[in-house]
């Protein structure tokens, strides 16, 4: 008897879950037990939700020094809809892509469209990652209106930044809209699924941080879920990872959760 393991590696966020499955020989309740273990698993994983995905490809790309911006308009600029918003926001990430280009520089985004709460006007919020002179440019590329937040990534985490940024995604997001956009040069997690002895138990690498941990039992069999951040180094308040580690890959960093 085996148990399925998987184990996703976003940047310094690791999920890893293992979990009993059903097999041909078992009887009609052991297999409706070890389906709930399953739908359970999978539910814990999050990997298939929208705001899950989310997290992790922030978490693969973007590093506690990235920034997370908010633009809104001025009342003469307000766009009449949100197509139009969208084409503006559109604009925006081309000036900034051909003004890196131009430096030798990549542009690496993801933004949202917001008009549903607060005073419902039309603004945006867009993760991007930082050249470390970034702020002026910025400004001087969104000609209608204010910049109104400009921060680190770190000063959030991923999960909490996903959140944000699905917020409006049940009640105020128009039929057929993307909940957010990304950029194509995004690297996408790294993503592993594996049987495993029936008696493998899941343990965090020495000097990782725990952020969830959820555990289920039955006479049938059991799942185990912990999602955890990976060593790093920390400089005023903003965590990113070593250079050591991201050059060390994904293989390196299976072997630990192994």
């Amino acid at each position: 008897m085996a148990k399925r393991k998987k184990t996703i590696i976003a940047g310094s966020i690791v999920k890893t879950i293992i979990y009993t499955a059903p097999e041909p020989l078992d009887g009609k309740r052991a297999r409706a037990e070890k389906s709930r273990m399953t739908t359970a698993a999978q539910k814990a994983m999050n990997d298939k939700a929208a705001r899950g995905r989310l997290e992790m490809l922030m978490a693969a790309n973007f590093t506690g020094r990235d920034l997370f911006i908010t633009t809104t308009y001025r009342d003469d600029d307000l766009p009449p809809n949100r197509a139009e918003a969208v084409k503006r926001i559109r604009g925006f990430i081309k000036a900034l892509r051909e003004h890196r280009k131009a430096r030798g520089q990549e542009l690496k985004y993801i933004y949202t469209t917001e008009e549903k709460h607060g005073e419902a006007r039309l603004h945006h919020h867009l993760v991007i990652n930082s050249t470390g002179a970034d702020i002026e440019v910025i400004r001087s590329l969104w000609p209608y209106g204010d910049v109104v937040d400009m921060e680190y990534v770190g000063q959030r985490d991923y999960e909490t930044l996903a959140l944000y940024l699905t917020k409006e995604s049940v009640t105020g997001r128009p039929v057929g809209a993307q909940m957010w956009t990304a950029s194509r040069n995004l690297k996408k997690p790294v993503v592993r699924s594996e049987y495993v002895p029936n008696d493998t138990m899941l343990a965090v690498p020495i000097g990782c941080h725990i952020i969830e941990k959820e555990e289920r039992v039955t006479e049938f069999g059991s799942y185990c879920y912990i999602k955890y951040r990976l060593p790093t180094h920390q400089s005023g308040g903003i965590f990113h990872r070593p250079n050591s580690e991201i050059q060390g890959g994904a293989d390196a960093l299976l072997l630990a959760c192994n």
